[in-house]
């Protein structure tokens, strides 16, 4: 039986344009991001919040960044995913991050 991916296309933003952005975006949520931030990623989707951008090696090699168009609070921060409030308008609002290494971002 196939194993059906987390995240489609209704989580993005509509600020990806182009179909290969796209595809890269999901294929990063769903196969590399860490999954306890997957988990984040998705309640974070169903309360209406969307993924507007997707990135890799950074901030460490082999990890995965993902900004969400929307605030978010700390509500699921735990041992495996730590809640910093940044509110610097130069970077972003908030994150979570992995406590293991390659450290995997969250960022609103």
């Amino acid at each position: 039986m196939a194993h059906l991916p987390m995240f489609t296309e209704a989580c993005l933003d509509t600020s990806f344009a182009r179909t290969s952005e796209r595809r890269e975006a999901l294929a990063l949520l769903n196969t590399r991001l860490h999954p306890v931030l997957q988990k984040i990623v998705a309640a974070e989707v169903a309360s209406g919040n969307r993924v507007n951008g997707v990135g890799i090696d950074w901030p460490d090699l082999g990890s995965v960044h993902v900004t969400m168009g929307k605030h978010f609070g700390d509500r699921h921060a735990s041992a495996d995913a730590a809640f910093s409030l940044c509110d610097d308008p130069h970077y972003w609002h908030a994150d979570y991050s992995t406590a293991e290494k390659p450290r995997h971002l969250l960022i609103c």
